[in-house]
This record gives structure tokens, sequence and C-alpha cells, in this order.
């Protein structure tokens, strides 16, 4: 995946939150994801978006968009809002 590919689905990404009035928060770094709500599953999503779409336009920190670019899908999926198969077509080219 290219650095604009990742970008592009990050933003696609942040309008559905957006439109769904998901704020971007982070969660707390005390808490495991097992513990936290939908919502509080899609306001994280929405906080690392911002990061992955810096990270990726930095190619010394390419490892760390993929790291928050995969937690962001995580998120996504396990508040229900995408299959795996999904977002696997997302991350085709």
């Amino acid at each position: 995946m290219t650095p604009d590919k990742m970008i592009s689905i990050i933003e696609g990404y942040e309008a559905r939150l957006r439109a769904a009035d998901i704020p971007p928060l982070r969660m707390s770094p005390k808490c495991s994801f097992s513990s936290l709500d939908k919502a509080e599953m899609l306001t994280h999503a929405h906080y690392l978006c911002e990061g992955v779409k810096q990270f990726a336009r930095d190619p010394q920190k390419w490892g760390k968009a993929n790291r928050h670019f995969t937690a962001v899908q995580m998120c996504l999926s396990f508040a229900g809002w995408y299959t795996l198969e999904e977002l696997m077509e997302h991350n085709r080219p």
C-alpha cells in the first residue's frame, strides 16, 4: 500500500465518523480494547486517523503509520462497522 492510498482510506473513514457525529477521543492507555464499548472504539479510531495521515507522509514513521492504520481498522471492525472482507477490499490496490 502506498502512503497516498492509506491516506485516502483514512479520509474515507474520517468522513463516515464525522457524518455519524463521532468525536476523536483517545482511549485511556490503562484500558484494554475489550473493556471499550462500541462508541469508545469509534472515538479512538477517529482519534488515530490524524496520526495515520501524519505518519504516512513521513518515510521514517511508515511502520508507525501501518500500526495505527491497523488499529483504526480493528476498532472499526470490533464496533461492527466493517467485516474483515470489507477491510481487505479497502486495502486492495
